[in-house]
């Protein structure tokens, strides 16, 4: 008799802990899905042009962003059989996804069956916010981001639902009508069937016999405007990754008044001193001919040096007779040299790493 009466709560007890497990990991495959994919954001070349990719109406559209249909493509690819643990792709080479939509190959569960065809599941998306984060409202701030801002605020999201394949609705029902567990599912008559309700008796609601995980999101925030390789610019000459095409967008730009106030009176300057005798009409600014580096201020001259060696960018410059060393940024200003000691320090600071470049 004790036996009998243990066993009332045993049972359902024993029963839920296996429904119960299979739930939380299916939660954790979630969570994975839409972490996962957020960070494959942080490395894709922004300064690669976008490509035009096929929309779903047989159409075309350029991306954002060079890569950001593909990354959330390939994150749905992998996550079809939602979670990561086989990478096979293709058929023949393991049970996550083969040609055939309707292969089951990959639902192994016995207690709780985990699937992005129940309703209110849906696979991982991602959407991109380009102004949700850094417009100002400055009109010079504005032209800028719009040339060279590629990314911003990316938010993906997913969401699993689950049906329930080993539990009873209710536990002997001779003494209580409250259902232990939503409507157990028959393997027999298909994973993928049931997860679309194309096995549901007629009455039923679609839907009312899921368990719906919570949506998993997470947002990152790119970088729009970083540069993906070291800058190497001569004094004087264009190029160097976009560097000089950037810092040219700021200085022209028709919205610096001060350009525009600096460029008119610098022109009166020179053919002031040209009429003077003071200077050589061939250094006259309205010449096209005129080609000397740094000496006409309307025109950005830049030198910018990448720091290979860890020990400061030097750039040395042809000065008195002889070449001068300068350091083209910060690295050293003589003072507190924050710069080095940001790069000497990043280690302790960077995911708890003791050393730097180390995880």
């Amino acid at each position: 008799m004790e036996m009998a009466v243990c066993m009332l709560v045993i049972v359902p007890v024993f029963l839920y802990s296996l429904f119960l497990f299979d739930l939380l990991r299916h939660m954790l495959d979630s969570q994975e899905t839409s972490l996962s994919t957020a960070w494959d954001y942080t490395v894709l070349d922004y300064e690669k042009e976008p490509e035009s990719v096929a929309t779903e109406d047989g159409g075309t559209t350029t991306e954002a962003f060079s890569g950001f249909e593909m990354a959330q493509a390939y994150s749905r690819y992998m996550y079809c059989d939602h979670e990561s643990g086989i990478d096979s792709y293709g058929p023949g080479k393991g049970p996550e996804c083969s040609a055939d939509p309707d292969s089951e190959d990959h639902h192994t569960d016995v207690v709780a069956h985990a699937c992005w065809l129940n309703p209110g599941a849906r696979q991982v998306y991602c959407t991109l916010d380009a102004q949700a984060v850094g417009a100002y409202g400055v009109s010079l701030h504005q032209s800028f981001m719009d040339t060279f801002g590629r990314g911003g605020l990316i938010r993906c999201s997913a969401r699993l639902g689950v049906q329930n394949y080993l539990l009873p609705e209710s536990f002997l029902p001779e003494f209580s009508e409250v259902k232990l567990a939503k409507e157990k599912q028959e393997r027999a008559n298909g994973i993928h069937r049931n997860a679309t309700g194309e096995t549901l008796p007629e009455g039923h609601a679609r839907g009312d016999n899921v368990y719906l995980l919570p949506w998993e999101q997470i947002a990152i925030l790119t970088d729009t405007w970083a540069l993906t390789e070291h800058a190497d610019v001569r004094p004087g000459t264009a190029g160097g990754r976009g560097m000089h095409e950037r810092v040219t967008q700021l200085y022209q730009n028709e919205d610096n008044s001060g350009f525009t106030d600096m460029s008119s009176a610098s022109e009166r300057l020179v053919n002031q001193a040209i009429s003077s005798g003071l200077l050589h009409d061939s250094l006259r600014l309205e010449s096209q001919s005129y080609r000397t580096p740094g000496d006409d201020p309307r025109n950005p001259s830049l030198a910018i040096k990448p720091d290979q060696s860890g020990d400061g960018a030097v750039e040395e410059i042809e000065q008195q007779g002889g070449r001068q060393g300068y350091f083209s940024n910060e690295w050293q200003d003589w003072g507190r040299n924050n710069n080095q000691r940001s790069y000497e320090a990043r280690g302790n600071w960077y995911l708890g790493c003791a050393r730097s470049e180390s995880c």
